[in-house]
């Protein structure tokens, strides 16, 4: 049995498959045992890839493809999730995207991940960073709904099933994350030892077809891994199940890698257009 660690940003429902693989034997089936390792940030997991502290990244491929576009060892080797589960979630007197004019958005991270999705979504509204508002670093969207629950931030988006426990809670819901992104993706350092990586993308693949085919005894393995009233893990999984969210192949939808890259030209991160093009340099499906 060989012993891995994966790095998560959090105990997020966006993970269920991987807790389904770990739990159900799919890993074990493969020569595999997994760890977990909660880094806290979306920047956190990928400077422990970079740093070899961990084996594997289950979390934002945007830092990943800024590495490998500057000449870097990372790569992203499978999506995971390309419509993100997240709603915009706000506190109780503001009403509308306008009333966040002037306001603090709570992200897990300043150069990645949830920063970019709420940004675009922000800019649809009419509403741009430093101009109409400033981002907080507050971490993953547990951290995000302390920091809401303390008032010290005025929104942030917040991942399934906080969502649904936030509007509970009387905050404002301004609505879901419409738009394809690639949130979360399979991501390594190379070189990768492919005799790990494929067997553990394979088990990943069967945990999410359990997954589809049994999506209550998934909730219910989810609220015991996390806590969580049943009702919400419940809501939350046939949320993730939904079509459009995980991608069927283990490849993130064009238009999903295609926003990340975007969202990473945008902020400087990427230079803009030529070569060496983003999704060919960082993405390397040949593991699956």
């Amino acid at each position: 049995m060989r012993e891995i660690t994966v790095g998560v940003v959090a105990p997020a429902y966006v993970n269920v498959p991987l807790w389904i693989a770990q739990e159900r034997g799919f890993l074990e089936r493969r020569g595999l045992a997994a760890t977990e390792n909660i880094l806290g940030t979306t920047h956190g997991v990928t400077q422990a890839l970079r740093d070899g502290t961990i084996d594997i990244a289950l979390g934002s491929p945007e830092g990943s493809i800024a590495d490998a576009v500057s000449g870097g060892h990372l790569r992203v080797v499978a999506g995971l999730i390309d419509r993100p589960p997240l709603s915009m979630i706000a506190l109780a007197r503001h009403k509308t995207f306008a009333d966040l004019r002037g306001g603090r958005i709570g992200t897990s991270s300043l150069t990645e991940g949830t920063r970019h999705v709420a940004e675009r979504m922000l800019a649809a509204h009419g509403l741009y960073a430093a101009k109409d508002y400033e981002f907080a670093l507050e971490g993953s969207h547990v951290e995000r709904w302390k920091a809401l629950q303390a008032g010290t931030i005025d929104a942030a988006l917040q991942m399934i099933p906080y969502d649904a426990m936030a509007v509970d809670a009387g905050f404002t819901d301004l609505g879901p994350v419409t738009e394809e992104f690639a949130l979360s993706a399979v991501c390594v350092r190379l070189p990768a030892e492919r005799a790990i990586v494929s067997p553990f993308l394979q088990a990943l693949a069967d945990a999410t077809q359990w997954f589809r085919d049994h999506v209550e005894e998934s909730a219910a393995l989810a609220a015991a891994r996390t806590s969580i009233d049943s009702r919400y893990s419940s809501r939350a999984c046939h949320k993730l199940a939904a079509d459009g969210v995980i991608p069927p192949d283990q490849r993130s939808a064009p238009a999903a890698i295609g926003a990340a890259v975007e969202a990473l030209r945008a902020t400087g991160q990427l230079p803009s257009g030529g070569r060496p093009d983003p999704v060919e340099t960082a993405v390397d499906y040949s593991y699956l």
